[in-house]
């Protein structure tokens, strides 16, 4: 392969899931008799620089969370570069609806057939955190309830993997009540009392909550659902019901498409995308559509059929 490969892998990321994964998978690269510059991120900025510094030919392989993987994808939309997402995170959602699996060296050894295919990306801008300047993303923006309990399942020392958010929303239920939310999809405008708003690309977040199940990176258009009203109990079953991806029909939840979003509450609520915090609400949120080359398996849920 003439082209420049970089191999970004995050040391922390699932508990060093990515560390000890990183010599196989240079093993399996190898093995199709390609050369890789591997590149310790010592942060998602540091990741994005070594991905515009790759230049427009490069394939970049990332390997950690989806934090990692998004900062990859934001930086290769830049320059043109291909990305190519491999597991190495605790929920390692966007390799999951890419259809990639979550053994890293495996996919690596199927590179041949992966497909490539351009992808939408999303752009969150804060007024605060990272997100102040704008960044991209490729999975799931969530504040409210779903935000409260990423942080508390942050917080948990233990390593639950894709366990760790289902421990942080069980602990959320007890200390987060909702919040007056205004949301505005291409000038359409919702407001009231919600205890979540999630505006997602892939759909996927927290180790396999389907947030939005039908959501594809090839449709020029993010979704959003939001849960308004009721009580912490209907918060717990719409939760529950979307790691299965069935939630749509509960009473109370509420499903939009657009391409530009604004989001802000009565509260500083927190605003994570792919399980880190980016910012405090208010958020604007737009659509880039198909900006970036990405791999992904041949039946990858999130790719639109046709």
């Amino acid at each position: 392969m003439s082209r420049r490969v970089l191999l970004l892998v995050s040391p922390v990321s699932g508990g060093g899931r990515g560390e000890r994964a990183l010599g196989a998978v240079v093993a399996e690269l190898a093995a199709h008799g390609i050369r890789t510059h591997v590149h310790r991120s010592e942060s998602l900025a540091d990741a994005a620089a070594r991905v515009r510094a790759a230049g427009p030919d490069a394939l970049v392989l990332a390997l950690g969370g989806d934090g990692l993987i998004g900062a990859a994808a934001g930086a290769a939309a830049e320059t043109g570069a291909l990305l190519l997402p491999l597991a190495g995170g605790r929920g390692n959602d966007t390799v999951r609806r890419f259809g990639l699996g979550l053994d890293p060296a495996a996919t690596v050894r199927r590179l041949p057939t992966l497909r490539e295919h351009r992808s939408d990306l999303a752009w969150i801008t804060t007024n605060d955190g990272v997100a102040a300047r704008g960044l991209g993303y490729l999975g799931v923006c969530a504040t409210g309830f779903d935000g409260v309990a990423n942080e508390l399942g942050n917080a948990v020392r233990w390593k639950l993997g894709p366990f760790t958010y289902l421990v942080g929303g069980v602990r959320a239920l007890f200390q987060f009540r909702g919040a007056h939310y205004t949301l505005t999809v291409d000038g359409r405008e919702r407001s009231g009392r919600g205890w979540f708003v999630a505006i997602a690309n892939h759909g996927q977040y927290g180790g396999g909550i389907r947030i939005s199940p039908h959501s594809r990176i090839d449709d020029g258009q993010l979704d959003v659902v939001g849960l308004w009203g009721g009580s912490v109990a209907r918060v717990a079953a719409v939760l529950l019901s979307a790691y299965r991806g069935v939630h749509l029909g509960f009473r109370g939840v509420e499903s939009d498409s657009g391409r530009e979003f604004q989001l802000s509450a009565d509260q500083p609520l927190g605003v994570y995308v792919d399980g880190e915090r980016v910012g405090t609400l208010p958020a604007s949120i737009t659509v880039r559509p198909a900006v970036l080359r990405v791999l992904t398996g041949p039946d990858a849920p999130a790719v639109g059929q046709g």
